[in-house]
């Protein structure tokens, strides 16, 4: 389990706390969080926690790739620090006797009484590169992780995406599990619901037509920071 973190005092403990109560009891599970250089306590309440804190160059590219390097499990899952997988994460993900990779649906805390993210949510339990994004986590094999690199370390965007369209190349096939896991929508709060999405749709746009990190970077700190 790989956490990549930021200034993440108020989520983690939360997070933390429900991956140890739903793990199961022979799952060995093994809690990293990789640390950007936080300024709050989240590597206290990480160590708090039962948690291995790995100090890192703060972006979430870096940050994972290097929880990757200190975890011993065959199995790698890299997880969001304000989400929460359902309460049988475990043993869904294990499930596909093939390791394909995998992530789960997405639904947003709160997001009965916000129509557009249910929309949202709705759209992502298919099978279609767009909708595949960090929030939903992402389970991997350790050899198929470095069979096609990791994640780019240079990368401050969109990372997640990559990586899973590399995987589903190199293994044929990726699986979106029938469960979800609960995230904050806390950047659509304060944007707005279309104004945000908006602005995610035209960086993936961007993107997929060749747009380098660094242009989309200055765009997404123009518009959404």
């Amino acid at each position: 389990m790989i956490i990549p973190t930021w200034n993440e005092a108020a989520t983690l403990a939360t997070t933390l706390r429900h991956l140890t109560a739903t793990a199961v009891p022979d799952a060995d599970l093994e809690l990293i969080v990789a640390d950007g250089g936080s300024s709050d306590e989240t590597r206290d309440i990480a160590r708090r926690c039962g948690a291995k804190v790995i100090p890192c160059t703060r972006g979430r590219a870096p940050q994972m790739n290097a929880g990757a390097r200190a975890a011993r499990g065959e199995f790698l899952y890299f997880l969001h620090a304000d989400t929460l997988p359902p309460a049988d994460w475990y043993a869904r993900l294990t499930a596909d006797p093939h390791g394909l990779p995998a992530c789960f649906r997405l639904r947003f805390g709160g997001q009965e009484r916000l129509p557009w993210l249910r929309v949202y949510s709705y759209f992502t339990r298919f099978d279609i590169d767009a909708f595949r994004f960090g929030d939903q986590s992402l389970w991997v094999r350790r050899a198929d992780f470095r069979a096609v690199g990791g994640y780019p370390d240079d990368w401050q965007l969109l990372e997640d995406n990559y990586l899973v369209r590399r995987l589903r190349r190199h293994r044929g096939g990726f699986r979106i599990v029938a469960a979800s896991v609960t995230t904050s929508p806390r950047k659509y709060l304060r944007h707005g619901f279309v104004y945000t999405q908006l602005v995610y749709t035209l960086l993936y746009t961007l993107y997929r037509l060749g747009a380098g990190q660094p242009r989309l970077a200055r765009l997404y700190r123009r518009l959404l920071q």
